[in-house]
């Protein structure tokens, strides 16, 4: 298999490259924003794949395989079996090369609207897809996400992450996932948690990290918070926190403090199995904690995805990586404009391509 990388100022450029470099059947492999922001970066693979079953692995239609080495840049390695069910994927949904661009428009407004996507957004989404040149309707939905949404690394921030979000949403075992991805890259890594008043919150993170073999520090206050980072300078530090209620004044007043005096870099893990209003609600007030990066979690356990679609407009947020399982050892997967495309336009009624057997909530 042939891998080339083509950069552009845009998805809709690189797209174009590859199909007249490769042609219509090359796989896309990754896809990043390049080095300071400009333009985009795309990998892609050619060669004929076999045909296999149309059921694509949920983790497969979620993989980016982008292979930056910073420490919380949480990437995976392609196989050709992925490769493979991507391609074939993209060819089931393809039309004729002929058709009317518009077609696309109802396809993916119907698709959209199945995820509970809102309305006007699921509207505007479509409509790009049914004007720009596109080979698929998978193509076309790509290009529309990449112009209506940002996608983004945690490698960006140059701060400690802190992890927050609403209760149950899954920040402890993401921080073991970012923790575990980091030891596994040879990083220099210490875990710090803020959930000190819970034992049970405590003990579950602390077992985590004696497997890692990591250093991890409870602190209760924001100062305690602010010591415990300047102390270890050398180190790539991750923050849990304990599950805060975005409606209750008083608790997000005090993860501002932590955020403010720790001098940190908060991102939002957000639970996909929300109503689509309140997650833009909900993520609009954890971005004025100054969120800018959000990780979707438990996607393992829903059907329609139209909440974290919604939570990232609602707090202008960008998507970075999701988390499908809770096994540690299964990380967390990039996301792009394709991959999340791949997704929304998956055949809905194969409950295989939604979860996974013996997995729980993220």
């Amino acid at each position: 298999m042939r891998l080339r990388t083509f950069s552009a100022p845009t998805m809709a450029e690189a797209m174009r490259q590859i199909r007249d470099a490769l042609g219509d059947d090359a796989i896309i492999v990754s896809s990043h924003e390049s080095e300071r922001g400009r333009g985009v970066q795309v990998t892609a693979a050619a060669e004929a794949a076999p045909m296999v079953p149309s059921t694509v692995d949920v983790g497969a239609e979620y993989d980016d395989h982008d292979n930056d080495n910073d420490a919380f840049d949480e990437s995976g390695s392609a196989t050709e079996q992925d490769q493979n069910r991507t391609l074939n994927s993209i060819q089931n949904r393809s039309g004729n090369g002929d058709e009317d661009q518009a077609g696309y428009a109802g396809d993916l407004l119907a698709s959209l609207l199945y995820h509970d996507v809102p309305e006007t957004m699921a509207e505007r989404l479509a409509a790009i897809g049914g004007k720009v040149k596109a080979d698929d309707p998978v193509e076309a939905l790509a290009i529309g996400l990449d112009r209506y949404f940002e996608f983004s690394t945690l490698s960006k921030l140059n701060r400690p992450v802190m992890l927050i979000g609403p209760p149950g949403a899954g920040k402890t075992v993401t921080v073991a996932k970012l923790a575990a991805a980091a030891t596994l890259r040879g990083t220099a890594t210490s875990v710090i948690t803020t959930d000190s008043v819970r034992a049970d919150a405590v003990a579950q993170l602390s077992g985590y990290t004696d497997i890692l073999q990591l250093p991890m520090t409870a602190v209760d206050t924001p100062e305690g918070l602010h010591g415990a980072i300047i102390s270890q300078p050398d180190q790539s530090i991750l923050i849990d926190t304990p599950g805060t209620n975005p409606y209750n004044d008083e608790e997000m007043s005090d993860l501002s403090r932590f955020i403010d005096i720790a001098d940190v870099d908060p991102v939002l893990v957000f639970p996909a199995g929300i109503n689509a209003q309140d997650a833009s609600e909900m993520a609009a007030a954890y971005s004025r904690l100054g969120c800018s990066i959000m990780i979707a979690t438990q996607l393992d356990g829903v059907r329609r995805l139209g909440a974290i679609l919604s939570a990232a407009q609602g707090g202008n947020l960008a998507f970075s990586v999701v988390s499908i399982s809770a096994s540690i050892a299964q990380g967390l997967t990039p996301l792009n404009p394709m991959s999340l495309a791949r997704v929304l336009l998956r055949d809905p009624e194969n409950s295989r391509e939604y979860s996974q057997p013996g997995a729980n909530h993220a």
